[in-house]
C-alpha cells in the first residue's frame, strides 16, 4: 500500500527544488542578458581605456599663431565674427579663434584655462561669447560628446571642473551623464548625421562624393542634420520650467564663472563677456523676461567687479531680424558686417 501522505510530502520536496533551480537559472539568465545589453556599448564608447587625451594638437596650434586676442565660444561666436576680417584690420597673426558646435559654459572654461592661458605667449585681451544665462550653467551640455569634447581640453587634474559638476549635477543629470559615458547615443546620431549629407550630397551630384568622406563644406552647409529644423524651434530662450536658472545668486557660487576671473586676473589676462542678441522679431529686438533682465544685471556686475568687461549687444539697433539665418545664428552673408560691428562697439578693448 502506497502512503499517500508521504507520497505527497515528497512531492512538494521536489517541486520546490526544481521552482529553486528553475528561479536560479531565471536569475541567471537575466544577468546573462543584462550583460550582454551593457557589455557591447562599454567596449565601443571612446572612454572605455579612460578619460580621452588633451588636444595638444590645439595648444600647439595656438602657440604657433600667438594672438593678442582669443575668441572662446560656440556656434554664436562662428557666425558673427571673421577670422579674415579681424586680420584685415588688426594683423595677421592678431587673433585666434576656440570655438566648438554646442560648447557652453563648462567646454568655455577648459578653453581659457588650458588653452587661451597656457600658451607660450599670453594674449592681451579673451573675448567670450555667450547666451543669456548659460555661464551659470555649468552642466548644460556636458553629457555625452559635449563631454568629450571637455575632456580633449582638460587634464588629468581638474580641481574646479570636478567641483562646479559635483556641485552642480542633480541625480538625474548625474545619471544621465552617467548613461551618456555608456551608451555613446549621440556618437551613433553624428554617423547618422553623415550618412544623411553622403546620401543628400549624392542625390545633388551622383558618385562624387564616396562614402565617408566630406562633401564639402557647401553641401555639409545645406543637408547637415541640425540645418534640417524649424526656424521657430532652433535655440529657443528660456521656457517657464528653467526659469530657476535665472536666479544668479543662486548658482553663480557652484558654476565655474569664478574660477574663470580668477585664472585670467592670476594670468593678467584681460576678460571681456560678450553677450550676444537672440533672434529678435520683426517689430524689433527679442522681448526679454524680467528675471531674465535681472539676471543679466547681477551679472555685468559681478564680472565688472572681478575685473573683466561686459558688453550687451541685446537691443543693438543694427542687428535687425534680416541679418539671422536661422535660431540666433547671424547669417554668412553678413559675417563681415557683424564682424566690423562688434569693432565698432568694443573698439576700447582693443587699445
Amino acid at each position: 500500500m502506497v502512503d499517500v501522505v508521504d507520497r505527497s510530502i515528497a512531492i512538494e520536496e521536489e517541486e520546490k527544488r526544481a521552482a529553486f533551480a528553475a528561479g536560479r537559472v531565471s536569475v541567471l539568465k537575466a544577468i546573462a542578458v543584462l550583460l550582454l545589453i551593457l557589455m557591447p556599448p562599454a567596449l565601443i564608447r571612446p572612454t572605455a581605456q579612460g578619460k580621452l587625451r588633451f588636444d595638444e594638437s590645439l595648444l600647439a596650434e595656438f602657440n604657433a599663431v600667438g594672438p593678442d586676442y582669443v575668441f572662446i565660444g560656440n556656434s554664436m561666436l562662428e557666425s558673427r565674427i571673421d577670422e579674415r576680417s579681424l586680420a584685415a584690420r588688426l594683423g595677421a597673426h592678431c587673433c585666434f579663434i576656440l570655438w566648438t558646435g554646442g560648447a557652453e559654459s563648462a567646454w568655455t572654461h577648459q578653453a581659457l584655462k588650458n588653452i587661451a592661458l597656457a600658451g607660450q605667449h599670453r594674449p592681451k585681451k579673451v573675448f567670450i561669447f555667450f547666451r543669456d544665462a548659460y555661464l551659470t550653467q555649468p552642466t548644460y551640455r556636458a553629457t555625452d560628446r559635449y563631454w568629450w569634447k571637455i575632456e580633449r581640453l582638460s587634464h588629468a587634474d581638474e580641481p574646479e571642473l570636478t567641483r562646479s559638476m559635483s556641485a552642480s549635477r542633480t541625480w538625474q543629470e548625474q545619471l544621465e551623464f552617467r548613461l551618456g559615458e555608456l551608451y555613446p547615443v549621440q556618437k551613433i546620431r553624428e554617423r547618422a548625421s553623415g550618412t544623411v549629407s553622403w546620401l543628400a550630397s549624392g542625390l545633388a551630384t551622383p558618385g562624387r562624393v564616396r562614402y565617408g568622406a566630406s562633401a564639402g563644406a557647401k553641401y555639409d552647409s545645406l543637408f547637415d542634420l541640425d540645418k534640417l529644423r524649424s526656424v521657430d524651434e532652433a535655440d529657443t530662450a528660456f521656457g517657464e520650467e528653467d526659469l530657476s536658472e535665472l536666479d544668479f545668486d543662486a548658482h553663480v557660487a557652484s558654476s565655474l564663472l569664478p574660477s574663470m576671473l580668477k585664472t585670467a586676473k592670476d594670468a593678467g589676462v584681460g576678460l571681456v563677456f560678450v553677450r550676444v542678441q537672440r533672434r529678435p522679431s520683426r517689430s524689433g529686438p527679442p522681448v526679454q523676461r524680467p528675471e531674465l533682465k535681472d539676471y543679466v544685471t547681477k551679472l555685468a556686475a559681478y564680472v565688472t567687479a572681478g575685473g573683466a568687461q561686459f558688453y550687451d549687444f541685446n537691443g543693438d539697433p543694427e542687428l535687425t531680424l534680416d541679418h539671422y539665418l536661422d535660431g540666433d545664428h547671424i547669417s554668412p552673408a553678413w559675417k563681415t558686417q557683424s564682424t566690423e560691428l562688434f569693432l565698432r562697439r568694443l573698439g576700447r578693448s582693443f587699445q
